[in-house]
């Protein structure tokens, strides 16, 4: 009974790791793509002729 108790947990801590490995690498492609896809879009200049006269 101990021996099955002791393999339980290693594959506790064993699925444990691969899951916080593929959390980290999730987190930073998902940082990666969210810098990577940001547009700063200028500020549109306004045309002095298409403005009306108060």
């Amino acid at each position: 009974m101990l021996k099955g108790l002791i393999i339980c947990f290693a594959v506790l801590f064993a699925q444990l790791a691969v899951l916080n490995v593929i959390d980290a690498r999730l987190y930073n492609a998902q940082d990666a793509r969210q810098t990577g896809t940001t547009q700063h879009l200028p500020h549109k200049e306004e045309d002095d002729d298409n403005i009306s006269p108060a």
